[in-house]
């Protein structure tokens, strides 16, 4: 399985809007992605870092599952400029993506079933 990450760095003067974030632009999501392969997403909500009582250093981290790296490539080529000017209704700092591969304690590359 494949997972891509957006995260959006908390700095200052960044804001989030949640309310545009789980709204519309989830929906644009699956709308433009579930027919491409996506699994599921999940959403982190940043609320603090270590040691106990650090501000969070992200706003959020949205998680896309894929079953393989093909689908996950082939999904963000079609639809990565929409997801970008999108970005900007809820965003007003700069993500980061990352790309990972699934694996269990052992390694073991997670499939789906």
């Amino acid at each position: 399985m494949v997972r891509v990450s957006v995260t959006y760095p908390r700095s200052p003067g960044s804001t989030f809007d949640w309310d545009y974030y789980l709204g519309p632009h989830l929906a644009l999501a699956h709308r433009l992605l579930d027919p491409m392969g996506l699994i599921r997403i999940e959403v982190d909500r940043g609320i603090g870092a270590f040691p106990p009582g650090t501000a969070s250093h992200v706003h959020a981290v949205g998680h896309l599952f894929f079953a393989s790296i093909e689908e996950m490539e082939s999904a963000m080529a079609a639809h990565a400029a929409e997801f970008v000017t999108d970005q900007g209704k809820y965003f007003n700092g700069e993500s980061i993506v990352q790309v990972n591969e699934v694996v269990d304690a052992k390694g073991s590359v997670i499939i789906p079933s």
